[in-house]
């Protein structure tokens, strides 16, 4: 059995897939008060002693989503940090699969089903977040062990409630109108699907060194809260404050269909039902 070392295993990604992996892998998720994964002489011995054949960095250092990470200011450094200080130790296990971002590609431009190799066309990222996404990347790309998930949209349980989903089926429990800064398009996948992605990331040899990670359906924002309108029963308003559509934010998964196939993944309509469940089970509960 694969040993394997998941990072940010608190977080909304890593303690939704957690379970998943250990169901095919020995994972070790170590706390921050066991490993401070910014301290790089304490990674370096965790890692020569852990025998580790795949590093799983799902850490993402967010104050606004984690009250346990310092500042804001400090997010970029602190991710990146993480990243090289593993990245550094790649002689010690076969390989680190990490989650990009669709950042990468330059937000202020539309990303509409965009290839892994439009990349090089493209501007490189002026906001902090998707500049340090994009140094990630070319380090991988350089690099024989490194493999970057690029990760668009992603929801499930534990989701922040700054989430769009989430949002919406707050709004619906509070008998509230969904509010929506502008309409645009987006591509989401289902956490659990994700979970599956990493897993067979971690079995199979990988051709490339970054996957554009989605669920292959693209569907505008309104679209999103008329389903959970729908599914909830809700008769109130959808307010869109801006007109007009924003910048689009979809890949093109042909790489990852390669890999996995999309017609496994959780559809959107059941993604939802699931979603709505576990909400009401948070405001019951």
């Amino acid at each position: 059995m694969k040993r394997i070392l998941l990072l940010g295993a608190s977080g909304f990604v890593g303690r939704n897939i957690i379970d998943i992996l250990k169901e095919r892998f020995d994972v070790s998720t170590p706390s921050r008060m066991e490993l401070d994964l910014r301290d790089t002489r304490a990674v370096e011995e965790y890692v020569k002693s852990g025998s580790f054949d795949t590093i799983v960095n799902c850490a993402n250092p967010n104050p606004v989503k984690n009250d346990k990470c310092d500042s804001l200011n400090n997010m970029a450094q602190d991710s990146l940090r993480i990243f090289m200080n593993f990245y550094r130790m790649n002689e010690f296990y076969n390989k680190m699969i990490y989650l990009g971002s669709g950042a990468e590609f330059n937000k202020q431009y539309d990303i509409k089903l965009i290839k892994e190799c439009d990349i090089v066309s493209r501007p490189i990222p002026e906001d902090v977040y998707g500049c340090t996404k994009y140094i990630m990347n070319e380090l991988a790309q350089n690099s024989k062990k490194i493999y970057n998930l690029r990760l668009f949209a992603c929801y499930g349980p534990y989701d922040h409630e700054s989430k769009f989903i989430t949002h919406c089926i707050r709004c619906c429990i509070r008998k509230e109108p969904i509010t929506i800064r502008q309409n645009c398009i987006f591509d989401y996948i289902h956490v659990y699907d994700l979970a599956k992605i990493i897993s067979q990331a971690i079995e199979s040899p990988l051709e490339y060194h970054d996957y554009n990670v989605a669920s292959g359906r693209r569907i505008s924002l309104k679209e999103i809260a008329q389903i959970v309108k729908q599914k909830m029963h809700s008769s109130l308003d959808i307010n869109i404050l801006t007109p007009g559509w924003n910048k689009e934010y979809t890949p093109d998964i042909s790489r990852l269909e390669d890999l996995i196939s999309s017609q496994d993944f959780i559809s959107f309509e059941k993604g939802v039902d699931m979603q709505i469940e576990h909400e009401k089970a948070v405001f019951t509960g």
